[in-house]
């Protein structure tokens, strides 16, 4: 089951008032893997669904994952922690954090629980 994580500068991902922009992430050198895409598209072969602006992260394997903007913090899916990696490096070019559901923070050390 997939889990959604968010990159936030916040004390906690719900209450960003003012959360990361897609221009933000594009005006950054982004990190290799990583696209912005102005009209995201995920599809899985039997259904196409339309992301708009966004940021694709592609492993060295080819599976993508979506960085989504909308309202409030911009999210991933995660499966496990180790989806949350790449994105630990972009949130630190954005002075941000990953931040999961509940409230914990993943770093490149481990899940921390503040």
């Amino acid at each position: 089951m997939a889990y959604e994580a968010h990159l936030t500068r916040a004390e906690l991902w719900v209450y960003d008032k003012e959360p990361i922009t897609f221009e933000e992430v594009v005006a950054l050198d982004l990190p290799d893997g990583f696209e912005a895409v102005e009209n995201g598209t995920f599809s899985d072969g039997a259904v196409s669904i339309n992301l708009g602006k966004c940021v694709v992260y592609t492993r060295p394997d080819g599976v993508k994952n979506f960085l989504i903007f909308g309202n409030g913090a911009p999210y991933f899916k995660m499966l496990s922690e180790e989806d949350a990696t790449p994105f630990i490096k972009l949130a630190e070019l954005l002075g941000a954090k990953v931040q999961g559901d509940e409230g914990e923070i993943y770093t490149r050390d481990g899940v921390q629980w503040e």
